[in-house]
């Protein structure tokens, strides 16, 4: 197995820039990161994301998962984490290989494996150690880079395999739970829409419960379940990492940056700011008027 990460690596830094690059596969990127650094905040949504090289903590909720050379991380859901690249160097930099996953062919191949258990209430992601299958058809997948002429060929064959060995790894439980057929988990993700689309105004958990057609007391439960947080913690994180993703990237203020995202008072912002992200939001304008 090491010799299969070890090619993947060497292909991946040779044909990746730094951040993440698209390839000619749909669906896949390269990712290359050369220093330790914060990330900017992310709203994950199903994705598949397999470490060849470096260091990676994400923190999700309350819960801090590290990865490194062998991992895979998995999500079927949208989670806004924040994550940090704790290894890496110039001479050896973080790399990984990136799938968005196609909740369609999670679905098709899911309904042909009705061997594979569900399991109630379940994490909407998690890590895992790659086995020497998906290994094996990642490294096929990537073979495909400057065979143009094989790629719109291959590489939908290649997609599928991917998610087929997904499917039949410890990473299935996860990944089942896009299937369209799992009617508690489309609750969910109908749900998260809603607040994703929805952060920056005044929301009553009763009535996104009824909105997605569950009682209080179980939408509760299984969304905490799923995404590690209570809904109105996850509409918080999602207002606060779209608030610090303006502050890094915007010409903004803190007043503006927090009016945007749904805060009333630009105090209590700040305190809840400084609580997720460990430096205050003017902090942040600072850098970003550096950069």
């Amino acid at each position: 197995m090491d010799r299969i990460i070890s090619y993947l690596a060497a292909t991946v830094a040779a044909n990746a820039k730094e951040g993440l690059t698209p390839t000619a596969m749909p669906n896949v990127s390269l990712y290359k990161v050369s220093q330790c650094v914060e990330l900017v905040p992310e709203i994950y949504q199903p994705v598949v994301s397999l470490i060849l090289q470096g260091e990676k903590q994400l923190s999700i909720g309350s819960e801090v998962l590290t990865y490194s050379a062998g991992h895979t991380f998995t999500t079927a859901l949208d989670i806004p984490a924040l994550g940090v690249i704790t290894q890496a160097s110039a001479e050896l930099p973080y790399l990984a290989i990136r799938l968005d996953v196609d909740p369609e062919i999670v679905s098709e191949l899911a309904f042909r494996m009705p061997d594979l258990a569900r399991t109630a209430d379940q994490k909407g992601y998690g890590v895992d150690p790659a086995s020497r299958d998906l290994l094996d058809a990642w490294s096929r997948m990537l073979g495909l880079i400057g065979r143009a002429d094989e790629v719109p060929v291959m590489a939908p064959l290649l997609e599928r395999e991917i998610v087929y060995r997904l499917l039949r790894g410890p990473q299935g439980a996860v990944l089942r739970q896009l299937a369209a057929t799992d009617n508690r988990m489309s609750q969910i993700r109908k749900a998260l829409a809603f607040i994703r689309q929805n952060h920056a105004l005044p929301l009553m958990i009763e009535d996104i419960a009824r909105l997605v057609g569950m009682s209080y007391s179980a939408f509760h439960r299984r969304f905490k379940a799923a995404t590690g947080v209570a809904p109105l913690q996850y509409q918080k994180n999602i207002r606060l990492c779209e608030a610090r993703r303006l502050l890094l990237t915007e010409p903004t203020t803190v007043s503006a940056a927090a009016f945007s995202v749904g805060y009333q008072s630009v105090s209590q912002f700040s305190r809840e700011y400084r609580r997720m992200f460990g430096t205050p939001p003017m902090q942040e304008v600072r850098i970003n008027r550096l950069n």
